[in-house]
This record gives C-alpha cells, sequence and structure tokens, in this order.
C-alpha cells in the first residue's frame, strides 16, 4: 500500500538512530511513539511485571518512521491503527497482533440550530473531503437531512495530512466509498487537500482548530473525543443505517471477523456488513520483528499483550479503546504463542534413536539415562506447573487488586462528584438568593422613584396652580378702577 511506503520514510533513519540510542537504555524495550495506545501498553506492563523484567519505554520518535526504526532495529516495537499487508509483512520481516479496538468519528463544527445529529453517507463523505461539496447547503447534504437549517456556508477541511496515524484508517473508508477520494490516491501523488483546508501538526491543535472555526469538519479516534465537545455525525453504514459511534457498533465490526488464518486482510475493520456496525472501526496493533520474536524483551512485551487480552479489559476502556471480545482475543493469544520465528515455524524436537549394534550393557546405560532424563523432565514439567499455576493466581491477585482500585478509585470519584454537586447546589442557591435579593431592592427602588416621582408631580402641578391663582388675582388687581378701590379701602 502506498501510505505504507510513506511511513516507511528511509531518509530519516540516520538523524533519529543517534537521539534513540541515547534516549533508551539496551534493557528497555522500546516503542515507536505517536500512538495514545502507548499509554495502554505501559499500564498493562505494571501488573505483568516483575523484578526481573525490562522496562517498557516509548521514544520520541516521528510516528511515520516507527515501521522503519522498527525494521533496522532502533525500536523493538510500534503500534499501528491499520494493518500492513501480507506482502509488506514478508517484504520488512514483520508480524502484527490486535491488542485493542476503536474507531474514527466523524466531527462538525455547525450551529447548535440543527434538528438532531446530522447524517452523512460515505460518497458524500468522500466528496466533502476531496473537495467536490465545498458548502453546506449543498443538494446531496440537504437530502440526507430534510429536517435540517443549513446554513450556505464554505466547508472548512480540519486535518493532519498523512503522517498521522489515523489518516490510513480514514483513507481506507474514503478510498472504498468515493470513487473520487480513491482516483487521487491512485494517481500516486501527493495528495491536493482543498485550498480552504486547514493542516494541523497534531490532534490537539487538530481539535482546538476545529473548536474555533465555525462550520469546520475532520475526523478524530474516539480516544481523543473525550477532549472536545464538537458534535459527531452519523454514518451510512454497509447495510444502510445511520450508526453513531459506540463502543457496541464498533464491537458489531467484528461480527464476521476470523483469526485463525492470521491473514492480513482478516484485520481490517473498514465498512463491515451489519445493520449496528461503525464503518470506520479498526484494530489498534502492535508490530514486531519476525527476526527478534524468540528475545527475551519481545516475549516479555507479547506477555504483556498477552495478560492484557485475558485480564486488562478494564484498562482499554479507560484508555477510550475497546476491548477485543473473548474469542477473538483467543484466537490472537493463540497466534503469538504460536508466532512464526525467523525460520518460519519451530523448532522440531527430534528424538534419538539407538543403532541396532549398541552393546546390551550400553542400552541398558542409555535406558538408564532416559529414565533419569525423564524423571528430570517430569520434575521440570511439576515445577513448570507449579510456576504458572502460581503465576496464574498472582495475576488473578493482582486483577482483583486492580478491580478493588478501580472500585475505590470509582467510589472516590463519585463522592468527589456528590461533593461538587453539593457546593454547586448551594452556591446555585446562594446565586438564586442573591438575585431574589437584588430583585426585591430593584422593586423597592422603583417604587420609591415612583412614589417620589408621583409627589414631585403633584408638587409641581400645586405650584403651577397656585402661581396661576396669584397671577389672576394680580391681573386683576390692575384692572380694578382706582376710585372703587379707594372707596373699599375707606371701609
Amino acid at each position: 500500500m502506498k501510505v505504507m511506503c510513506k511511513l516507511v520514510a528511509a531518509t530519516t533513519f540516520s538523524l533519529l538512530t543517534l537521539f534513540l540510542s541515547s534516549q533508551a537504555n539496551a534493557a528497555d524495550i522500546v516503542g515507536g511513539s505517536g500512538s495514545a495506545a502507548g499509554e495502554l501498553i505501559l499500564d498493562w506492563g505494571k501488573y505483568k511485571a516483575d523484578e526481573r523484567a525490562h522496562k517498557i519505554k516509548f521514544s520520541l520518535s516521528l510516528a511515520s518512521t516507527n515501521i522503519g526504526l522498527l525494521q533496522n532495529g532502533k525500536i523493538d516495537f510500534a503500534i499501528l491503527d491499520h494493518p500492513i499487508s501480507d506482502d509488506e509483512l514478508a517484504k520488512l520481516r514483520l508480524v502484527q497482533f490486535p491488542f485493542a479496538l476503536s474507531g474514527v468519528a466523524i466531527v462538525v463544527n455547525l450551529p447548535n440550530t440543527m434538528a438532531g445529529t446530522l447524517r452523512l453517507d460515505g460518497p458524500t463523505i468522500g466528496k466533502i473531503f476531496s473537495g467536490e461539496i465545498t458548502h453546506w447547503d449543498d443538494t446531496a447534504i440537504i437530502a440526507l437531512n430534510p429536517k435540517h437549517d443549513l446554513p450556505n456556508k464554505p466547508i472548512t477541511i480540519v486535518h493532519s495530512g498523512e503522517a498521522s496515524l489515523d489518516y490510513p484508517v480514514f483513507n481506507a473508508y474514503a478510498g472504498g466509498v468515493s470513487e473520487k477520494w480513491k482516483s487521487a490516491e491512485a494517481s500516486g501523488g501527493k495528495r491536493e487537500w482543498p485550498a480552504n483546508s486547514v493542516l494541523t501538526d497534531s490532534y490537539s491543535t487538530r481539535i482546538a482548530a476545529l473548536k474555533s472555526k465555525p462550520y469546520s469538519i475532520g475526523y478524530l479516534p474516539m480516544q481523543h473525543m473525550s477532549q472536545t465537545s464538537i458534535s459527531t455525525v452519523h454514518i451510512q453504514n454497509r447495510d444502510g443505517k445511520f450508526i453513531g459511534l459506540s463502543d457496541t457498533s464498533i464491537i458489531a465490526s467484528t461480527a464476521t471477523t476470523n483469526l485463525d488464518d492470521r491473514r492480513s486482510a482478516n484485520l481490517s475493520l473498514i465498512n463491515k456488513s451489519g445493520s449496528t456496525t461503525w464503518p470506520i472501526s479498526y484494530f489498534t496493533i502492535v508490530a514486531i520483528s519476525q527476526d527478534r520474536i524468540k528475545e527475551d524483551k519481545i516475549t516479555q512485551l507479547l506477555g504483556t499483550v498477552t495478560y492484557g487480552l485475558k485480564f486488562g479489559a478494564l484498562k482499554t476502556t479507560i484508555y477510550n479503546y475497546v476491548a477485543i471480545p473473548d474469542q477473538l482475543s483467543k484466537s490472537i493469544i493463540a497466534n503469538i504463542e504460536n508466532a512464526p520465528t525467523s525460520s518460519g515455524a519451530a523448532a522440531a524436537i527430534k528424538t534419538p534413536t539407538r543403532p541396532n549394534s549398541v552393546p546390551e550393557a550400553a542400552a541398558g546405560k542409555k535406558n538408564s539415562d532416559d529414565e533419569s532424563l525423564r524423571q528430570r523432565n517430569e520434575a521440570n514439567a511439576a515445577q513448570e506447573q507449579a510456576r504458572r499455576i502460581e503465576e496464574k493466581n498472582r495475576a488473578a491477585k493482582q486483577l482483583a487488586d486492580e478491580l478493588a482500585r478501580e472500585q475505590a478509585i470509582k467510589e472516590a470519584r463519585a463522592a468527589k462528584l456528590a461533593s461538587e454537586e453539593a457546593i454547586k447546589t448551594a452556591k446555585a442557591a446562594k446565586l438564586e438568593a442573591e438575585a431574589l435579593a437584588e430583585k426585591n431592592r430593584l422593586i423597592a427602588k422603583a417604587e420609591k422613584d415612583k412614589a417620589d416621582k408621583e409627589k414631585a408631580e403633584k408638587e409641581r402641578i400645586e405650584k403651577e396652580q397656585a402661581d396661576k391663582e396669584k397671577a389672576i388675582q394680580m391681573r386683576n388687581q390692575k384692572d380694578e378702577d382706582p376710585l372703587e378701590a379707594y372707596r373699599r379701602s375707606l371701609k
């Protein structure tokens, strides 16, 4: 696949070799950086490790170079969100094992006047991200959302380019449902994103850009969805049903998956059939070198993955991944235990045969030696069985301790939430009381202002009336006959 070739990026190896060698001790198990699943691996490792364990660390390498670094021995394992093809595995001498499930969401930043969740189908998504559909009120989007008041606004695409870990997943989906998207991929050149697209360099900057740009659209892995309140889109799946991203819809995409034959094609969960499947689901995968599979560090890493598949479902959920169903986990564990070595198969143990010419005494001695060997083997087997039982009991105890700790954390969080809710309620009551007091104060002030205004108006009217009467009196006195006035004064 062309994307895988891009991931190799061989020219970057020499620049990172010195840095990586200085960052990790030779005894460390070093993984390539870039995937959020690294925290899950680290957490599983805390419970699986013993005093002899190598420490699992992650480099500061670029995600796009991890496959090349793995092939050249600069890191011990890489985490992928899209399977490597069988041809590429053989060429690079790698093996891969899934250990968790996830999905990619299509997210939009549209006004909250929308009538419910926005719906999109595969061809429309491909046309939007290819730049063929440029405005939200395009007829194709309106046809899928007749009850929405879609704005006549240009669509802004937010993405992190082809080097981001989730791009191969989105690319596989879009290429399968959109001829325009697929044709751009088949051309062999660098993908040309629409002119008004926003290129970001990480998930955090992608989220920030989506939040800050109204009328934008992008895609995000589900483990990053807890960081954003941006709306997710319901996508039409292969069976024609509009489905939202959830643990249930991701697990539904594995219903027809068979991992027993180890074919890479079976690791793809893109656009699977089923009425409740999420069409952009995927396995998160650990990749290692086939030539190093029997090394102590790799054995420990695979033991950590096996432990996580058996007992780590709770941790998977905590890190916003989805646990792989039990039946598929059993197949993966069997594939790990029977993984091919550098020679392509496990070394056969040959039983020596006794030559016909061996003397009887020598044969007797050999039988005695064989019996001693058998007894030692039985003793070793008993010890191994005891060790396995002890390890199983320890794992069970670790699981019980983990569950107890998680329950304690859950209860503490619940108590904290209850306390916060009580504080919030008290603050709300205080604010309500203050608001009521302010309202009463304003009412009293308004009534006083009204009374003062009425009093002032009354006094004004009375004064005007008095002034008017006085003016009439003065005018009457002025207009009176002087002789009559003199006579009245004599009385």
